[in-house]
């Protein structure tokens, strides 16, 4: 009886020790003032209008807008594109922005081509791109509260291994999985085990000596 009396106090001790544990790791990417420095994933639309010149080609600030919006929503096979011609030019220019989107990894099946809708009133853009996708939103990782930081270095820093955190979050394929645990393919666990086993026998490749100074 004292042996099972033993047993429940001490997992109802283990279990109030993960509670505080798992509360310590949430807290930790939280500064005392209540800013959150996590990664954190959420979809997002942009949407842009351009204008195309008579030569066919887009002018230099559409084409460094719309640079700027696909960069800005992350890899092309993770985004879902319309293409929304307004005018002619606009429609031969969109078939050719599809082919170029094509070609850079755009996924086919996420982006769409619509056909030429006619404005009513004239307009001085030719076509519009919209994109969705889901964006990681990487934490402020400068000092937190640069009031102190001189005085108390450490507490103002803030969380420390924040940048890490935000340089792997940027770095990943696809922005869900940070959102959910990514299932594995039947083949991922031999491949790991083969590494693992060419790293132990040595049999690794060895890296080709590449001269970058050359022509």
């Amino acid at each position: 009886m004292r042996f099972m009396i033993f047993s429940v106090v001490f997992l109802l001790l283990l279990s109030g020790c993960d509670h505080t544990v798992n509360r310590l790791r949430e807290d930790s990417n939280v500064f005392e003032h209540g800013v959150s420095r996590s990664s954190s994933v959420k979809p997002t639309m942009s949407s842009i209008s351009l204008s195309v010149q008579d030569t066919g080609g887009l002018d230099q600030p559409s084409l460094q807008s719309l640079n700027a919006l696909l960069r800005n929503q992350g890899r092309l096979s993770n985004q879902v594109i319309r293409i929304q011609p307004l005018s002619e030019k606009g429609e031969q220019f969109a078939q050719r922005l599809e082919a170029s989107l094509l070609e850079l990894g755009m996924n086919k099946s996420h982006l769409t081509l619509l056909p030429l809708v006619y404005r009513v009133s004239k307009t001085e853009w030719d076509l519009q791109l919209t994109s969705e996708a889901l964006v990681v939103l990487k934490p402020d990782c400068s000092i937190a509260d640069k009031t102190t930081w001189t005085v108390k270095p450490f507490d103002a820093v803030g969380p420390l291994g924040c940048a890490n955190r935000a340089n792997i979050a940027q770095m990943v394929v696809n922005p869900r999985d940070l959102m959910r645990p990514s299932a594995l393919d039947a083949g991922d666990a031999v491949t790991a085990v083969g590494a693992v086993q060419r790293y132990q026998e040595g049999d690794t490749t060895e890296l080709l000596d590449i001269d970058f100074q050359a022509d």
